[in-house]
């Protein structure tokens, strides 16, 4: 039976990794158990009751979870979970239900529930919806880790952030150090009544540490963080690793203690590449999302062509970037993912576009549909947002300011796309004075308007690095990575955070 099931299927290696015979196995096993045939009689069902599209996103999860607080364990844990998302289109209206429960029975019934949905909701709203056009697709993709989190014993990764809390700890004002580790691998498998079936199967390894120093009545605190798509090869791949940053974390901690407050005005800006990412992630990345430009909230609605930025600026949204900690192969709607160039040259050249908001803006969608999980319906959403490099050095960027601030890393801050502007609060920074850093400073936070600080940028330094991996919310989490090099802008609202 399995060999007349599979013989069929494409099964696509990442980059150069070879598939061994272990994951491969694995892998079909899997298929074979949540085979085909149930979600295509359900497509089938749809189309039969009056849906004119039906989708069905089944996935199954398996993963490790640790925390330490110190030297006291928080949490241990593995865990697995699996179920099935549908959506059905009907009269131009989306029904959706999901289910944990993966007997034919209950996924029967979630069918039957999100047609209901539709139908009702087609009957109470004027405002109606379809999809844009995307290629049929059957394939299996597999992401092979090559140090496999899974083939790992437990405690060696509670020995690494045991390490990282260790190590944290040897300055001497470093109070409290709370590490975490994860790692997760997701097979997900897509059919829709178009004929698409995907499978896909993903690991993710992640690690990060919040650490806290105290002197006197002085209190600071730094976050880092590490990891990709892949095993623990990720940390050296990408230049992260865990205990690097972690000492490197710690020192900044012990820095901020004794900064200066932050000078205040319109002056230049230096962003190190977290900041850079950051900018590109928050101010830009979210007003490309198509779903907020139909919604009337993004200031980048009806300015695609247009110039809204310096000549020296290209910005990237990139889902296939090699054990980048945001890529994936194909999206949730069954598209396989490509590199967007959102800015090129300070030219708006696209948005970020599901199948839904590419048929109502009239244009092609680019793989940008995500959902934290089968619980919930795709949205638009980033991957990998980053400033391409430039070709300066970094003592190039600082040599012509006078007096300025080089800030570095984030610590959260504000965004209206609407209104196009932002507020970035710095993790730390430091004063230049006549092309020299000098003075630490803390409470530093610069801001304006996104398309103001866009042309403002002045010099892109040769030296990029993706930035340290999270999540991003957009009431769904999904994990996205963002970078660039160094950035300099010529003028920027800079105050205490």
């Amino acid at each position: 039976m399995t060999k007349t099931l599979w013989t069929n299927r494409k099964l696509t290696k990442f980059r150069s990794r070879t598939i061994d015979y272990r994951d491969t196995i694995t892998y079909l096993l899997f298929l074979y158990l949540h085979g085909d045939f149930l979600e295509q009689k359900l497509v089938r069902k749809a189309l039969e009751m009056g849906a004119s599209y039906c989708d069905i996103r089944t996935a199954k999860s398996s993963g490790t979870g640790l925390e330490l607080k110190d030297r006291d364990v928080e949490k241990a844990q593995f865990g697995e979970s699996e179920g099935a998302g549908i959506r059905v289109l009907y009269g131009g209206a989306w029904g959706f239900f999901s289910t944990h429960d993966l007997s034919e029975k209950a996924v029967e019934k979630a069918l039957e529930t999100a047609f209901k949905l539709a139908k009702a909701t087609s009957k109470a709203s004027k405002r109606k919806t379809g999809l844009a056009e995307a290629p049929t697709v059957d394939k299996g993709v597999i992401w092979v880790p090559k140090k496999d989190p899974a083939d790992i014993d437990i405690s060696e990764k509670y020995e690494m952030i045991k390490d990282m809390v260790s190590m944290a700890k040897e300055e001497k004002e470093v109070k409290t150090v709370t590490a975490g580790y994860a790692d997760k691998t997701l097979f997900q498998k897509f059919v829709n009544s178009e004929g698409t079936d995907v499978r896909t199967q993903v690991t993710r390894t992640y690690v990060r540490a919040s650490i806290v120093a105290m002197d006197g009545g002085n209190i600071s605190s730094v976050i880092i963080s590490a990891g990709g798509t892949g095993g623990f090869e990720t940390f050296d791949q990408l230049g992260q690793h865990p205990l690097e940053n972690t000492i490197e974390g710690a020192k900044t901690a012990v820095r901020l203690l004794h900064a200066e407050k932050s000078p205040s005005g319109v002056i230049p800006v230096i962003a190190d590449q977290d900041l850079a990412g950051v900018f590109a992630h928050e101010a830009l990345g979210h007003a490309t999302e198509a779903d907020l430009v139909m919604a009337g909230d993004s200031c980048l609605e009806g300015k695609i062509g247009e110039r809204i930025g310096s000549d020296i600026v290209t910005i990237i949204d990139d889902p296939t970037a090699e054990n980048v900690y945001g890529s994936f192969p194909y999206d949730d709607e069954g598209v396989k993912t490509r590199k967007k160039v959102l800015v090129e040259n300070g030219i708006l050249k696209t948005y970020l576009l599901s199948r839904e908001t590419a048929y109502k803006l009239g244009m092609e969608p680019n793989g940008s549909a995500r959902a934290e999980s089968i619980a919930y319906r795709p949205l638009v959403r980033m991957s990998n947002t980053y400033i391409k490099n430039g070709d300066h050095s970094f003592e190039e960027l600082l040599e012509d300011i006078k007096f300025g601030v080089y800030a570095k890393g984030s610590r959260g801050g504000q965004v209206d796309t609407g209104k196009g502007t932002f507020q970035f609060n710095a993790q730390e920074a430091f004063l230049i004075e006549n092309g020299e850093i000098t003075k630490p400073l803390k409470d530093v936070a610069f801001g304006g308007s996104t398309l103001e600080i866009l042309k403002n940028i002045d010099a892109l330094a040769d030296d990029f690095r993706f930035a340290h991996p999270g999540s991003c919310g957009k009431g769904q989490w999904v994990p996205v990575n963002d970078g660039g090099p160094h950035v300099r802008i010529k003028s920027a609202n800079v105050g205490g955070a």
